[in-house]
């Protein structure tokens, strides 16, 4: 039984690790492309950064939405 709780221990650790690594990635990515909007005239940097300014948790619901099949708009947060 000890083996069994180690497992799901390990497991489930490694599920919260990965998603810190999802949500660190995609705020880096996010900051890299806001940087490149700073490159821009005025109003295309302002239209830039308004398309990439979803957080996280938004762009996940999205995406997991996407993943069930269902609109995102209909997901629960």
């Amino acid at each position: 039984m000890p083996c069994r709780v180690n497992l799901i221990l390990t497991f489930t650790l490694l599920g919260v690790l990965a998603a810190c690594s999802n949500k660190q990635l995609y705020t880096a990515v996010q900051q890299n492309r806001q940087q490149e909007c700073a490159k821009l005239p005025q109003q295309q940097y302002e239209d830039c950064m308004r398309h990439y300014q979803q957080s996280y948790e938004a762009f996940d619901r999205e995406r997991r939405a996407l993943l069930e099949g269902q609109p995102p708009g209909e997901v629960a947060p």
